[in-house]
């Protein structure tokens, strides 16, 4: 039997021919996005799910303020494990600094870790050499990644040889890293003891019951109940966190959520990729339907045929499920060979260091879910025209007439249409709105002056902190010297790279008066290099009196927060420090971070005198100039022993580096939306071909009593423009809420225009008119005399 289908598909697809070359040109280039879309989703939804104790590991989250933060303060782990027996386990994740590690001739400096000797306890992550139980106990051991390992020792086993840290610190191989899994929120080269930390003054300073740095990773013992836990941890904040912090709340997050909790646009995006996939798959859905029902009604007689010659309906529905099985069959393997050598690798191009994507056979969460998709959108399309076809009346049917109510069938199909259009302009809605969002930020005003301004990343690691100072004075006063050279400063930091760094100050004899400000430091001509408006007073000058005074300069967010209507000469404290700070100026407020946030309070402390820091920014008289600049510097710095090379960027193609990942997104969705319209106008171009067909006899009749080709264009296209039209007015509702919704993520963003839809709704005509013209022209100018003569 199931040689007979096959055998009957085969030759309905070859005799419909357009409709099967629609189909699975629609349907194998909207299956590839919706395979790509899928696996995207159900990777980044199984984030850290490999880890076998996943269902037991919690890390620690901090609530204060009324903002949530996935760390805490470092001495808890150690009381957590000491008081609440319900913890098996735990450890520190600390990404403190990448520390340089030398073996022979060889530096490399690798994304490192300071981890509790506990780590393989909690986390199941693989090595390749070492035993995980042990690789960490010595506190003189470490362990590295595969690449790490290959281009210090070479392809030989490395466990047990040499590595000097920062030429001081001499540890031995104790494992080598696996390849680590592509959906780890984890991501790192190197695992370090965190007594190297503990040893270190500047942590020892932070590493106390007031400051929230500390990365924390708790497992639970089985059956331990993990919210009668968390009924207990008020006492232990009341307990000993510093007093200054005991308004702060502790919860234990599941691990599987710190990816999320960390990043929370990225669940945005994952649900999009999932909405964005049932959208396409709707649409194809919809598409096939309208096909399949287009083609199946010549069929009238061959169903009825075989229902009178005692075929049953479950025959019938194999019959169609077999012709529409095959189809997705083989839009499937076309699709997935799209994917794998055009899509995925783009999308990988996209992300470059974030996750990436691949499909392995092996892969059976992936594989399932594709082949379910595959089987349902099998069914659906093949049951609806099957169904339909059994409902006729078999005494008419058998003379191939379709005696049922013909409008019942058209509004069905009509629906589907409808419903398919109207998806594919909330697409449309959605890429113009997010396509003007992100030329907003990019062109937005920032409130500093991004043109023409060179940044040079200075911190090289010098092998010679002295001869790095010396060269370094040289180098700064020649740029002082140099005609191409406007202003420059040397700072920390530079917009768009400002610290995660938050701490509350108060108004000097108010410490009722606390205002948590993000802090940075910055120096002599900060401001005036980047052309930072002041709203009074002045910028960091490198002289005596900034520094005595403890000089600060806030943004006039900070002046709002501490209720000030001028703030120049007013003096303030830090919390836990009894130091006094003076300021000395108030920038407007600008935006040091992506415009996706909003402008928070801030301060910059008084840095020092200008020397090579991390940056050194430099505002030339013209971007031309800025080659000759590099090649300057590049043989200026080569003289000095360091590690690494001079680096440079323009702040402006930082800035719009910033938001590289919604123009990713932007260029996914664009890419969806084309293929979406696309696959919707296939389906109308394939409907009024059958349509044309179909009516072969009427065209030639009304042709040869006069009317003209417009006549009959305009009597064919008539019914699908309507229908068009239709999907505009339910579509462009629920595209404006969308849209609406979607732009409302970001603090800073346009409004929705009108122009929006109406761009949308010209887009979705013009194209259904040319598909439906093309057939609708060509059906028109057909002879009439082999119409009627076939006939």
């Amino acid at each position: 039997m199931l040689r007979n289908h096959l055998k009957i598909a085969l030759r309905n697809l070859w005799k419909n021919r357009l409709f099967t070359g629609i189909n699975l040109l629609g349907m194998s280039i909207g299956m590839a996005c919706v395979v790509v879309l899928v696996l995207f989703a159900q990777k980044s939804l199984m984030f850290d799910a490999f880890h076998e104790k996943s269902d037991r590991l919690f890390y620690v989250q901090t609530e204060s303020g009324g903002k949530t933060h996935t760390n805490t303060v470092y001495p808890i782990l150690g009381q957590l494990l000491k008081d609440y027996p319900e913890i098996e386990t735990g450890t520190h994740v600390q990404s403190w600094y990448w520390p340089w590690m030398h073996h022979a001739t060889k530096d490399v400096q690798p994304r490192s870790l300071f981890v509790d000797s506990t780590f393989f306890d909690v986390f199941s992550f693989p090595l390749k050499y070492g035993n995980p139980a042990t690789a960490l106990r010595d506190r003189n051991s470490l362990v590295i990644g595969e690449k790490t390992a290959l281009y210090l020792f070479g392809e030989s086993n490395p466990v047990g040889k040499t590595i000097v840290l920062d030429d001081t610190l001499s540890m031995k191989v104790s494992g080598v890293l696996a390849e680590l899994p592509a959906n780890s929120s984890q991501q790192f080269e190197a695992l370090l003891p965190i007594a190297i930390l503990e040893q270190q003054s500047s942590f020892k300073e932070s590493a106390d019951w007031y400051n929230t740095f500390a990365n924390v990773f708790v497992v639970l013992k089985k059956g331990a109940n993990k919210a009668a836990l968390e009924a207990k941890l008020p006492t232990l904040v009341k307990t000993h966190f510093s007093p200054d912090s005991q308004k702060q709340t502790l919860h234990l997050s599941a691990f599987t959520h710190y990816i999320h909790d960390q990043n929370p646009t990225f669940k945005n995006l994952i649900y999009g990729a999932l909405g964005i996939a049932v959208f396409l798959l709707l649409i194809i859905s919809i598409n096939l339907i309208n096909l399949n029902m287009a083609a199946a009604l010549p069929r009238v007689k061959e169903v009825a045929v075989r229902q009178v010659v005692g075929a049953s309906r479950g025959i019938v529905l194999r019959q169609f499920w077999t012709e529409s099985g095959l189809v997705m069959l083989l839009s499937l393997v076309l699709a997935s060979g799209f994917a794998v050598y055009y899509l995925i690798p783009s999308f990988n191009d996209l992300r470059k260091q974030n996750m990436q994507l691949h499909i392995s056979w092996t892969d059976y969460p992936t594989v399932l879910t594709i082949v379910g998709i595959t089987m349902l959108v099998t069914f659906i399309a093949g049951t609806y025209p099957a169904r339909y076809l059994m409902s006729l009346n078999t005494t008419e049917a058998v003379k191939g007439k379709l005696s049922a109510d013909p409008r019942q069938g058209r509004l069905r199909q009509n629906s589907l249409i409808v419903l398919q259009f109207a998806l594919a302009v909330v697409l449309i809605v959605g890429t113009i709105g997010l396509r003007q969002q992100v030329s907003f930020m990019k062109n937005a005003d920032l409130g500093f002056d991004r043109k023409n301004v060179l940044v040079f990343q200075t911190d090289l690691s010098y092998k010679n902190e002295t001869t790095a100072v010396s060269e370094g004075r040289v180098i700064l006063d020649q740029l002082r010297q140099n005609p191409n050279v406007l202003s420059f400063t040397t700072s920390e930091v530079v917009p768009m790279r400002y610290w995660q760094n938050f701490n509350s100050y108060y108004p000097e004899g108010n410490d009722a008066k606390k205002i948590g400000l993000r802090h940075v430091s910055g120096g002599e001509k900060y401001f005036e290099t980047l052309k930072i408006p002041m709203i009074e007073g002045r910028g960091f000058r490198d002289n005596s009196a900034d520094s005595a005074n403890n000089a600060v300069v806030i943004n006039e967010a900070a002046m709002k927060a501490f209720g000030w209507q001028t703030a120049v000469g007013k003096r303030i404290r830090q919390n836990n420090n009894n130091a006094v700070y003076t300021v000395i100026g108030v920038t407007k407020d600008f935006h040091y971070q992506s415009l996706k946030d909003e402008v928070e309070p801030l301060l910059h402390w008084y840095g020092g005198k200008q020397q090579l820091s991390s940056y050194l920014t430099v505002r030339l008289t013209d971007e031309a100039k800025g080659k000759e600049l590099v090649s300057q510097l590049e043989a200026r710095f080569k003289k000095i022993p360091a590690r690494r090379g001079l680096d440079h960027f323009y702040l402006d193609e930082e800035v719009n580096k910033v938001y590289e990942s919604i123009s990713n997104i932007l260029q996914m969705t664009g890419f969806v939306t084309l293929i979406a319209i696309l696959t919707a106008c296939a389906g109308i171009f394939g409907l009024i071909s059958l349509v044309a067909k179909q009516r072969t006899k009427e065209i030639g009749i009304r042709k040869t009593l006069g009317a003209s080709v417009a006549n009959i264009t305009a009597l064919l296209s008539a019914d699908f423009m309507k229908l068009v039209v239709i999907s505009l007015l339910i579509a462009l509702p629920i595209s404006y809420w969308l849209g609406k919704k979607l732009l409302q993520s970001f603090a800073y963003r346009v409004e929705l225009q009108w122009w929006y839809l109406g761009l949308a709704s010209f887009f979705a005509l013009a194209i259904a008119l040319i598909s439906v013209a093309f057939q609708a022209i060509r059906a028109a100018l057909a002879n009439p005399v082999k119409s009627l003569k076939s006939e």
